[in-house]
This record gives C-alpha cells, sequence and structure tokens, in this order.
C-alpha cells in the first residue's frame, strides 16, 4: 500500500511540473490579415539572434528552413492565391524557404502541416514554388512575419530576421469574390435597398464603373429611399461637374436622413450642400 501511495504522489509531482507554463526560448507568434476579401493567417515561432551567426550557419545555406522554430509555419487563406502564375488553393499549408550564399532562395508551400519543422520535409508535397532575392533590411532581434504592401488586390508576405527581409508577393481576386457576395446578397433577398446601395458604392469607388454604380442605386430607391444612395447619387453627379444636380440630390438626401432621426448622417449632408453651393 505504501508503494502505491508513494507511486500515486510521485505522478502527481511530475504531472505538476509538467503542466506549469513556462517562457519559451522561440515564442509562437500569429498574423491575421485581410487583403481585400481574402484573410490570410500565418501561425509560427520566433526564435532570436542572441550574438549568433543567422545566416549560413545557424540557418544553413542550400538546406530547408523551416522559418521560425518548433513545428513548421503555417499559412492559411481563405480563398485563392496566386504567386505569380501559380494558384495556391484556399486551406492550410507549410511554409518553407531555402536561402543561398549566392543565387536566388527558394520558398515553398508544401501540403504537410503536421511537420516538427522541416525534419520530414517532402519535396513531393509542395504544390507552390517561388524564387526570391534576399534584401538588405533593418535589424530584428526576433524573427518576424508581416503582411504589408496591401491594396485590395495583392499584398507581400515578408519575413525579417537579422539583417535580412524576404519578401513573398501574391495577388487575390477580390472583385470575383465582392461580385459573387453581391449576387449571393440579391438572391437572399434582405434589406436589398442597402445591398443595392453597398453594390453600388463598391463599383464606383473601387471599380470606377459609374454605369453600373448608377443602376444598383435606381434599384436601392426603387425598394427604399435613403439618404446614402441619394448622397452616392449626389457625389457621382457632383465629380461629374454638375453641381447643380449634386446639390439638389444632396439637399434631398438631407431630408430623408432627418425622416431616418440620422442626426449625424443630416449634419454631415448639410455641410456638403453648403460646400458645393460656394
Amino acid at each position: 500500500m505504501k508503494r502505491i501511495i508513494a507511486f500515486c504522489a510521485a505522478a502527481l509531482m511530475t504531472a505538476s511540473v509538467t503542466a506549469q507554463e513556462l517562457p519559451k526560448p522561440s515564442p509562437h507568434a500569429k498574423v491575421e490579415q485581410m487583403v481585400g476579401l481574402t484573410t490570410i493567417t500565418i501561425d509560427y515561432s520566433r526564435p532570436a539572434v542572441k550574438e549568433r551567426t543567422i545566416w549560413g550557419d545557424l540557418v544553413p545555406y542550400g538546406e530547408v528552413w523551416r522559418v521560425g522554430a518548433n513545428a513548421c509555419t503555417k499559412v492559411t487563406t481563405t480563398h485563392d492565391l496566386t504567386f505569380g502564375k501559380q494558384v495556391l488553393k484556399a486551406g492550410t499549408y507549410a511554409l518553407f524557404i531555402t536561402p543561398s550564399a549566392d543565387s536566388e532562395w527558394s520558398v515553398v508551400l508544401n501540403t504537410d502541416t503536421e511537420q516538427w519543422g522541416a525534419g520530414n520535409y517532402d519535396e513531393t508535397k509542395n504544390v507552390i514554388t517561388v524564387k526570391t532575392h534576399p534584401i538588405e533590411n533593418s535589424y530584428n532581434e526576433s524573427m518576424l512575419i508581416e503582411v504589408n504592401n496591401i491594396t485590395n488586390s495583392s499584398a507581400v508576405i515578408a519575413v525579417k530576421w537579422e539583417k535580412i527581409r524576404i519578401e513573398i508577393p501574391f495577388t487575390v481576386n477580390t472583385n470575383d469574390i465582392a461580385q459573387k457576395n453581391i449576387q449571393d446578397a440579391i438572391k437572399k433577398g434582405e434589406d436589398l435597398d442597402q445591398v443595392y446601395y453597398t453594390a453600388a458604392a463598391y463599383h464606383y469607388n473601387n471599380l470606377k464603373d459609374e454605369k453600373t454604380a448608377l443602376d444598383y442605386l435606381t434599384k436601392s430607391n426603387g425598394v427604399k429611399k435613403n439618404h446614402r444612395a441619394y448622397y452616392l447619387q449626389a457625389v457621382i453627379a457632383h465629380d461629374k461637374g454638375d453641381t447643380k444636380k449634386a446639390v439638389e440630390l444632396a439637399e434631398e438626401a438631407v431630408k430623408l436622413a432627418e425622416a431616418a432621426e440620422s442626426k449625424g448622417w443630416a449634419d454631415y449632408l448639410k455641410g456638403k450642400v453648403e460646400e458645393w453651393k460656394k
């Protein structure tokens, strides 16, 4: 019995020790970024330089690197990404880089996301391969991955460590996703006045497509007259140089905003009317 009690006590002590949380040499990090309508999430660990020689030593040239520490770095995308002419389907992938002392560096995305580091790396599971040159960068003690240079249809994944930056540009087909979202919302049939208005705003502000924007505004006001739709019509008229029509539409928008008890909008629209009248 004493042996059993001693064994249980030892087991409890072991569990207590192993369950404790302690700081990690390479802490976990996650970056999440919206690019257009696509969400990019990157899970990785951040090793530090710690006075070591990184490139060509800790990270050897000519060998596959896990882009961080611990488990392999994972990139998740909600929609397809395009790297040059290569399309990465929506999903989760492992990111690896092979550095070189005197030529292009190889960046790959691989379907095996359960690897610890690059120990089981299998190049036959690569789905995307990008060649890039390292760029001299300001010093980063801890490795950092960012999504930068963001537009509605493109961005760059940047890996920064020590004095090196690796950039991996990609594009997303935001317009196709947006058009599908618009048609899905129209098909659903709820709050169609706002659905048509937001579709109009997207086409005018993002695509510079005045004709389609005005068509959607007509549909929006056909469901229910609203101050936002009238104001966008006023903006379009003003941009075309028709100030008289712009003022008329904006004044109607003021009345609709006041009727909707939207004081903030009403005050803003009154300001635009006064501005355009000058």
